[in-house]
């Protein structure tokens, strides 16, 4: 390509998307170019289990639970391009090995009423939770969509005022955002099946024993709000729809194009080079796969020694803990018989992510996955696709996605083929204790984080690019001097998982790297 563009966006993933489009909508000429044969990076979906060829397989994640909240879905106007979605209630559900349950309804009465089944006083304690949760979604939310480094007033204005209504919450709300998951939830519950649920819905955030990691509870008040929002279609049609929708307004996606180079001259950002030798010159790159493969592709000796050393350290499944996925495909329906006969109230918990784990299970999870052990039970969520959308799954048939949030990266034997069989027979004997169906399993698809690194091209096969923290959030994801308003080095910004604010399907990071580019194009005028 000979004639220059105004940006281009490596990655197509949903961020990069995300930026392709608020980006075309402002009159910028984009390109995105991605590596892979499809859109949609880990929100890309396939049929890829060869013994089960009607099976939608969704490798990473299966909802829509921040795009909800985040503006995406209406300014792109995704619905007019096919995004249609379900929303299974209960949400989730905690599966206990006795065969009780407790189930998180949309209404948070209701939630609370079903937890008092098992405990009246962590009924009573939850919806108190709640409030704390309520407002921390109500300043967090704000602050997720708010641009670190540049005065918002809007948000600030939403921040301050829910700040201001929630004022005698300070110091509940300071020791959740402060605390360990483990440690808030054995704080404010009593009985081991709401702890359990507790440090289920929080695994998916990380170890239950990180300082800080107590914020991801947040989730609870998004479910309650919003609904998980799972895509008919599993997640491609979500980015199916994105990029019908970024096309239509005027940019350009070049698949099956994996970046060879950024290229970098006097200093600055011109472009890139692509594996097959083209050259798409821009004024602006905008980098959304991971951060240190982003600047890993950039021109040899063209940007700041010290800025390529400080992302080179950024953490990346630091712990050795990080998720283990599979989706098994099986022939006959899924279904939890012995929990929905215990709960004898008419409710079916056939649709709802099950989440199997006691505490000890969670925590000895992240433990092992910290030594580099596999252990023989997991803790994990099972979540049933095709109970909520058939299309996912032959008639009569279904598919399970099965979510271990902690698994080790570095396995202390190795991830042969041997270990990665064997730990599934595990997983799926011990899934059997919940669920009715795995025993008719046709195929599975199961990817370690090793294997998700070499498929994904993401350090360690972090899911969120760059590890959460404290230290690693706002101005300083993912590092000091590459999370500012202005552009890392002139002409070059990032905008993945590994930006401000994270990771979790919402698009926003892509949104800010738009608004930056957007920005910085006036000033090179």
């Amino acid at each position: 390509m000979t004639d220059p563009v105004d940006v281009v966006i490596v990655g197509a993933g949903h961020n990069g998307m995300a930026a392709a489009g608020y980006l075309s909508r402002a009159g910028k000429k984009v390109v995105v170019v991605e590596r892979m044969a499809k859109v949609g990076g880990m929100t890309s979906s396939g049929y890829m289990i060869p013994e089960a060829p009607e099976h939608l397989v969704t490798p990473c994640a299966v909802e829509l639970l921040f795009a909800r909240g985040s503006g995406i879905i209406e300014d792109l106007e995704l619905d007019k391009y096919g995004l249609r979605t379900v929303d299974p209630d209960p949400t989730y559900a905690y599966l206990d090995p006795d065969g009780s349950s407790i189930a998180i309804f949309r209404d948070p009465r209701r939630t609370a009423e079903d937890i008092a089944r098992i405990n009246r006083n962590d009924g009573k304690a939850y919806l108190e939770f709640l409030q704390c949760l309520d407002a921390m979604m109500d300043i967090g939310f704000p602050l997720m969509k708010a641009e670190p480094g540049r005065p918002d007033a809007r948000n600030l204005s939403k921040m301050i005022g829910s700040a201001i209504r929630n004022v005698k919450l300070k110091d509940a709300l300071t020791a959740i955002s402060k605390g360990t998951a483990d440690q808030v939830a054995c704080e404010r519950f009593e009985h081991p099946a709401t702890i359990a649920l507790l440090l289920g819905i929080a695994a998916g955030a990380g170890p239950v024993d990180d300082d800080g990691n107590a914020a991801a509870y947040m989730i609870l008040a998004v479910l309650h709000r919003l609904g998980t929002g799972k895509p008919i279609g599993s997640l491609q049609a979500f980015a199916d729809a994105m990029a019908a929708s970024i096309t239509a307004s005027g940019a350009t996606i070049e698949l099956n194009a994996p970046v060879a180079e950024i290229l970098v001259d006097g200093g600055a950002a011109k472009g890139v080079r692509l594996a097959d030798g083209r050259v798409i010159r821009s004024k602006m790159v905008i980098a959304t796969c991971d951060p240190r493969t982003a600047m890993a592709l950039t021109t040899p000796g063209g940007v700041d020694r010290m800025l390529m050393k400080r992302i080179e350290h950024a953490p990346a499944n630091r712990a050795n803990a990080a998720p283990f996925l599979a989706n098994v495909a099986m022939s006959k329906p899924l279904t939890l018989d012995r929990h929905n006969q215990w709960r004898q109230d008419g409710v079916n918990l056939d649709q709802a992510v099950g989440l199997i784990g006691t505490p000890e299970e969670v925590r000895e999870s992240f433990a092992a996955a910290k030594r580099g052990d596999i252990p023989r039970r997991h803790a994990m969520s099972v979540t049933p696709l095709s109970n909520s959308d058939p299309s996912q799954a032959p008639a009569g048939q279904s598919l399970a996605y099965v979510y271990l949030p902690a698994m080790a990266v570095d396995a202390r034997e190795g991830w042969s083929p041997e270990l990665k069989d064997r730990t599934m027979t595990d997983i799926v004997r011990h899934a059997s204790e919940y669920y009715s169906g795995f025993d008719a399993e046709v195929g599975r698809f199961v990817e370690t984080p090793r294997d998700r690194e070499k498929r994904l091209n993401v350090t360690n096969g972090c899911v969120t690019h760059v590890d959460f923290g404290a230290l690693r959030a706002g101005v300083h994801r993912p590092a000091t001097g590459f999370g500012g308003p202005k552009p890392i080095f002139p002409g070059f910004l990032m905008g993945g998982a590994g930006s401000h604010p994270g990771g979790g399907v919402s698009g926003i990071a892509g949104r800010i790297a738009a608004d930056r580019a957007i920005r910085a194009l006036k000033a090179i005028r």
